[in-house]
This record gives structure tokens, sequence and C-alpha cells, in this order.
């Protein structure tokens, strides 16, 4: 059986595509995006949600893109659990008495009046593994910045262990003193009556890289280590804005692609996230100029509650505007970070029916090679659960400077004060300008969308084949495994299908349209999330990067006596897991619809 490395590349650009392209890539412009950037980060340097200068950018990006002759612009106001950071005192009191700078971590419990005193235990990246042989209780626990696991999931687990505090060490080399700022709230977007218990109740902080190495080598040479700790924070429900516009295509108007970057920021957020809002405000400023060469319309969402709130403003609006999401969106494009100082490679992260049209398309827009990553859920990617197509693609640094900054990704100043505008390399911003506007227009104009579910069918087949090789004495997997084998037959026929079809029939286009979007809707949610697709899962999670998040229990129960209770109660979770997932698959057993071909069924 094939792999998915080993698929042979068959998306091919539209000639109509790469022409529209040639004319309006042209038209980006460097002058406009650095003054976009300059206004934001001079007029509204501290934007983080809540505060007021967030309102006062959503206002001003509201204003040019009404200016850019976009069909509808507003602003949207949403009610959300937010946070508001206060102080934070941090001294070391044993086995020295030293001072350390520290700022506060948002979404987090403030420390009794006075402070608190706790011993610190060094847990690595925070991680479930890294507290094995660890007694944790009543202490706090010094953890390093990283995304294995993301921050949110690492105050989980901290509180799941019993510890009352979490400090933060930042990435990013040892000479930089910098305090990234970070939050703990662990829950998607705004909670549910479930979810609310979910949340964190510990006290967090950030430290620098040299001091949280000072105190990891303390802790390392088995000191007893103990810090006062004073934070002060409180979290609050109220209601944040974030501006949008649409232009709409002249085809096929009701159909969207949707595109984002986060509006908010830890002050005074130049590349996380004003070169992104910029980015994103010249695409729309070059396509309203030529909206009528537009098939498809674009929707532009400047998101507010990215930081502080987990994905608040993203959520919402994947909750409120569900049925026209649903029915309508062809894809999510999120934009974030680009035009970063260091970066020499372009990287596209991309759902896997995205990966052929991610590395040929981006390709040639920036004539060099594009690195592709499998998608997963960070940023504001709040849409899995409905199973649209999403990409996110930047200019990234290589693997020496991730050595180098302890795998800072997104650069050492990531949420710190030294976010400024020095951090910009006009380089790297062209390209990251090019690249998307190359990505827009690719969905948006394509006669035949650009998705290859042929990786995705053969990836949910090999998990499911390795499930059934060791944990079939666990659970009877016959009908997934027979699903899941008729799910790549059938791909691979409406592949075949798809690459005989003339472009120029568009009833036939269209119907295969909605085949695609049907299959994106039917398989995402189920194989690529830990909830159900009216759900979030949190930012970051680590089981997202297991085969098959909802089945993976099924190889910890090996570990299990059957007499258990967990085992039992977990047996019943994934039989009814194992019969959402088949469903799953056999809605989309007849992927034909309406197409003039015979499929197996």
């Amino acid at each position: 059986m094939r792999t998915e490395g080993d698929l042979e590349r068959r998306f091919i650009m539209d000639e109509k595509v790469k022409s529209l392209y040639e004319e309006l890539a042209t038209e980006l412009n460097l002058e406009y995006t650095m003054k976009n950037i300059t206004t934001m980060t001079e007029d509204t340097p501290y934007r983080v949600s809540g505060f007021g200068q967030d309102k006062k950018a959503a206002e001003f990006i509201c204003k040019k893109l009404a200016e850019y002759g976009c069909d509808e612009t507003g602003i949207q106001e949403f009610h959300t659990y937010n946070s508001r950071p206060g102080t934070s005192k941090f001294t070391l009191i044993e086995p020295e008495i030293k001072e350390m700078e520290s700022l506060p971590c948002c979404h987090v419990e403030a420390t009794p009046e006075g402070g608190g005193i706790y011993e610190v235990v060094y847990v690595g990246s925070g991680g479930e593994e890294d507290y094995i042989g660890k007694d944790v209780v009543g202490k706090a626990v010094l953890v390093e910045v990283s995304y294995a696991p993301a921050t949110p999931e690492k105050a989980v687990i901290a509180e799941k262990k019993g510890a009352s505090a979490m400090i933060c060490m930042n990435w990013g080399p040892i000479d930089q003193k910098e305090i990234c700022m970070r939050g703990l709230k662990g829950v998607w977007g705004n909670p549910t009556p479930e979810s609310y218990q979910k949340i964190p109740k510990i006290v967090g902080c950030s430290i620098s890289r040299p001091d949280g190495e000072y105190l990891r080598d303390l802790c390392k040479n088995r000191n007893t280590v103990k810090i006062k700790l004073n934070v002060t924070a409180e979290r609050l429900w109220e209601t944040l804005a974030q501006p949008y516009a649409i232009i709409k295509g002249s085809e096929e108007p009701e159909k969207f692609l949707l595109i984002s970057a986060h509006l908010e920021a830890w002050g005074p957020g130049v590349t996380d996230n004003a070169t992104g809002d910029a980015t994103q405000m010249e695409i729309a400023r070059v396509l309203a100029r030529h909206k009528d060469k537009l098939k498809r319309s674009v929707y532009f969402v400047f998101w507010n509650g990215h930081e502080i709130a987990e994905a608040a403003g993203s959520t919402w609006f994947a909750d409120y505007f569900w049925d026209e999401l649903s029915e309508n969106c062809i894809g999510y494009y999120n934009i974030d970070s680009t035009g970063m100082k260091g970066t020499k490679i372009y990287q596209a992260d991309a759902s896997r029916e995205l990966k052929d049209f991610a590395l040929e398309m981006g390709g040639y827009a920036l004539g060099e090679e594009v690195r592709y990553n499998t998608l997963r859920k960070i940023g504001d990617q709040s849409f899995f659960g409905l199973g649209i197509p999403s990409i996110f693609g930047h200019m990234c640094f290589d693997d020496e400077e991730l050595a180098r900054t302890n795998g800072a990704s997104f650069g050492w100043w990531n949420h710190t004060t030294k976010d400024t505008l020095d951090k910009v390399s006009l380089e790297n911003l062209d390209k990251d300008n090019k690249a998307q506007l190359a990505y827009v227009l690719g969905i948006v104009n394509s006669e035949i969308l650009p998705y290859n579910f042929e990786y995705t069918a053969r990836d949910i087949n090999e998990k499911v084949q390795d499930l059934v090789e060791h944990t079939s004495k666990i659970m009877n997997l016959t009908k997934l495994k027979e699903q899941a084998e008729r799910l790549v037959k059938n791909v691979e026929v409406l592949n075949s299908f798809i690459h005989s079809v003339p472009k120029s029939d568009q009833e036939i286009c269209s119907n295969i349209n909605h085949v695609l979007l049907k299959l994106s809707r039917t398989l995402t949610g189920p194989f690529y999330t830990a909830t159900d697709k009216y759900s979030q899962d949190s930012y970051g999670l680590s089981i997202l990067s297991k085969p098959i998040p909802l089945l993976y229990p099924l190889y910890n129960m090996l570990k299990m006596s059957d007499e258990d209770l967990e085992y039992k109660l977990q047996y019943t979770q994934m039989l009814r897991n194992r019969n959402y997932l088949t469903d799953s698959l056999r809605a989309v057993s007849y992927t034909h619809l309406t197409l003039p071909t015979k499929l197996e069924v």
C-alpha cells in the first residue's frame, strides 16, 4: 500500500489562476504594508484584549478596509470570558535571597494576600511524562515555554498533578533577559458549563531565560528551592470588538474563503501580529481593486481574544455563523507572524488534502521550494470540527536558529516588549505577501477546488489498520476497517474522474466541488479532533498529534486490567467513538453523489 509520502502530486495549477496571480502580484505594495504596520505599532502599542487599544485598532482597520473599496465592512462585537493581568513579584528565598523580574500570566489565580511561599520543582516541558517520580503537590512547577505540550496544556497537567503554581521559563537564547507573556486558560474560546470546570485554578507567572536556567540548575543540583510569589490577576466577562470585510465574487458569491489574522497582541506586537494584520489588509486592498475577477467571495476577519481568551473571537465566529460556514465556506486561511527577520524557509502548515496545492502554488509564487507541515490546531484554527480545509503559511526559522533559541519558532522576542519594528524584514514580508495572495487566488478562483483527499483517506486507513493490529483483542474494529479501505478506493476513483473532466463544464465542476466539501466536512472533525464537531479542543493539545485521537485511548487500555474501573469506563466511551467514526466513513462511501461515475458502495 502506498503511504502518504509515496503519492504522486496531482495538483495542476489553473492557467487562469496563474495569469491572474501574475497580474495582481505586481500591485502588492510593501510601502503600504509597512505604513499600516507602523500605524498600528505607534498608535496602538498595547492591543491586549479589553484594555481599549484593541478597539481603537479595530476601528483603524475597519476604516482602511472601507477606503479600499470592500463591499461590506463593519465591527463585530461579542461577549467573552477574558482576563486582566495584574502584577507579579518573584523572590527566591532558598537556598539564597534573590529578586527576579516576572510578569503575571493571564487566566490565573491570584496568590493569597501578601503572597505565597512555594517549593520549586523543575518539570522540563511540563508534559505528563515529565512528572514521573516527582512530588509537586502544593508546590510551584518550573516549565519551559514550548509546544510540547503547549502552555495552556502545561497548566492543565500541572493542576491535575497537584501543583499550586506554575513558572514559565522563556524560550530564546541564554543572553536574552526578556520575559514572555503567556495565557494559561486551557479552554478554547468561551467555556460551557462543563469546560468551565476545566479551566486551571492555578497561580502563574513568567520569568526570563537566564533566571529560569538559574532556577533549573538549582533544582537539578537537588537543593531545596523555595520562592515567595505575589501575583494579582482577575478574570471577567467583557465585550470585545473585531473588524471584518467582505469582497463579493462575481460567479459564486455565496461561496467564500475565510481569511483571518489576530488583531490583539502583547504590546507592541509587531510580528505577532501587526505584520499579519497588514498583510491581510494589503491582500484586501488588491482584491478590492479587482473584485470583478474573483469567482468566489472573500471574507476577512481580524480576531480579538486570540492571546488572553484563547481564540475567543474565532470560536465565537464558528459558533455564531455555523450554518453559513458549514454550507458555504470553501476554505480557511490564517495569517500570523509574517515578515519576521532571520527567517529563511517558507513553510505551509496545511490540511492533508491541501498538501499538493500548498507546495505547488507556494513554490510558484516564491520561485523556491516550500516546506509542508501537516496542520495542527494552533493559532485560530477554530474550524477543525466543521471540517474546513485550512492553511497557515509564513516564513520560518531554520533548524540551526531554532536550536540556538531553544525552539523559539516565532522569534525569541515573541510575546515580549522587544517585538518591535526592527524585527521586520522587508524581503521576508514581500515573500509572505506574495505567497498569501497566491493561496487566496488559488482557492477563490480554481474551477475545481484544489483538494486531494487521497492523502487524507490513506492516512486514516493506515491509522485504522494499526489500531486493528494492536487493539483487536480489546475491541472489534472490523466495520471501521472495511469502511476505511472503501474510502481509499472511492477517493482514487474520484481523483481519476476529476482529472478526466473538462474544467469548462461548470455543472460537473460544481458537482465535484460539492463532493469535495462533503468529504472535508465528514472526515476532518471525527478523525483529527478529540471532541465532537460542535466543541473545541484546547490549543496545541498533545493527543491531537496521536493517531485518531478519539480512539487513541485504546492503546493505553492495553496496559490496564479489564477489571479496573478506568478500563470499564473507557471501554464504553471507545465503543461510542468507534460507532461515530464508522458512521462518518459510511456517510462518504457514496462519494459519487451527483457525479456521472461509478464508485464502490
